[in-house]
Parts: C-alpha cells; sequence; structure tokens
C-alpha cells in the first residue's frame, strides 16, 4: 500500500532531521510521532539490552521519556516501557512528566519507582514481575497504568507539542 502523501511527509521531515517542518505541523499526534522518530536516531542500543540516552539533550530526553511512556502504556502496561530498555530510567521518567506538567502522571509513575530495588527495574526477576501483576505490588502498577491509559493529566502529544514549543531551540540542538 503507498504512502499518503502525509505520511511521505513526516518520512522526510525524519529522514532529513527538517525541524522547521517539524515545528510547522498542525496535529499535535502528527508532531510527537515524528518528533519521536527523530529523537530515536539518537538513542543506542546498549549490549544489556537497555537505552543509552547520553546523546539526547536534557529537553529531548523529557520528550523522548514521556512519548515512550506513552506508547508503552496505550499499547500495553507500565511494565513494557522498562522492559523496552528503560530499566534505567524510572527516576528521569518522573521528573520529565513534571517537567511537561503530568503531574498526577509523575506521582503514580513516582509511587511505581519506590517499589524497584534501587529505583531500577529488575529485568527477567520473575519474584518481581509476579509482585507487580498479583503480589503486593500490583495495586500500585495497576493505579499507575490507570492514570496513564485514562490520560489524567491530558493527552501526552498536547503537553509534549506545547513542551516542544516552548523549548524548541533545545528540541532541535544536536
Amino acid at each position: 500500500m503507498p504512502m499518503s502523501e502525509k505520511e511521505e511527509q513526516m518520512q522526510n521531515i525524519i529522514k532529513n532531521q527538517d525541524w522547521n517542518a517539524l515545528f510547522a505541523m498542525d496535529e499535535n499526534d502528527d508532531f510527537s510521532w515524528t518528533l519521536e522518530q527523530i529523537l530515536w536516531s539518537f538513542v543506542t542500543n546498549r549490549a544489556d539490552g537497555n537505552l543509552d540516552l547520553s546523546n539526547l539533550n536534557h529537553t529531548q530526553k523529557v520528550l523522548f521519556l514521556v512519548l515512550e511512556l506513552e506508547n508503552a502504556t496505550q499499547a500495553d502496561a507500565l511494565p513494557n516501557f522498562f522492559e523496552e530498555g528503560f530499566a534505567f530510567y524510572g527516576r528521569e521518567a518522573v521528573q520529565a512528566l513534571e517537567e511537561i506538567g503530568a503531574s498526577q502522571c509523575a506521582v503514580a509513575l513516582n509511587a511505581v519507582v519506590d517499589t524497584l530495588p534501587y529505583g531500577i527495574y529488575p529485568k527477567g526477576d520473575k519474584e518481581f514481575w509476579d509482585s507487580i501483576m498479583s503480589g503486593k505490588n500490583s495495586d500500585i502498577w495497576d493505579k499507575a497504568d490507570s492514570v496513564f491509559v485514562d490520560y489524567t493529566d491530558g493527552r501526552f502529544s498536547d503537553l509534549c507539542h506545547t513542551y516542544a514549543q516552548a523549548h524548541r531551540d533545545t528540541v532541535q540542538a544536536g
């Protein structure tokens, strides 16, 4: 199936890292998706299955973490965020949510991160997995999932677009 003109335009923005065209986009969902794809080009996969975000500046990292949280929680559940390479980024994700104005999501995620040993998600730990699925921590994780899925603070694409517009110079730095 051929790409629509809009999809082709979005792919060109990503390929060329055309920040002017990105910021000219008028639909927040399209803007956020396109921005996320550009930011992925700065991210490195580590051998241990986690991601290295050190090539993102602060503003880019804030946006990237929030957009990836949204993807994980809307597509499946919060544990996916941590399983998909973000095991070490829980506290930074809490701060990112606060920074874009998603305070209720930040509180919910902070409660989740408080259940993590040393604030780090223990990938492959069956006992921990059982605790978040049906054990002592399941209520905390379930509540956080609900807060995210219900867009309690508003749609992340809207919050990210507003934040990115306010920080345009640092979003496109790199």
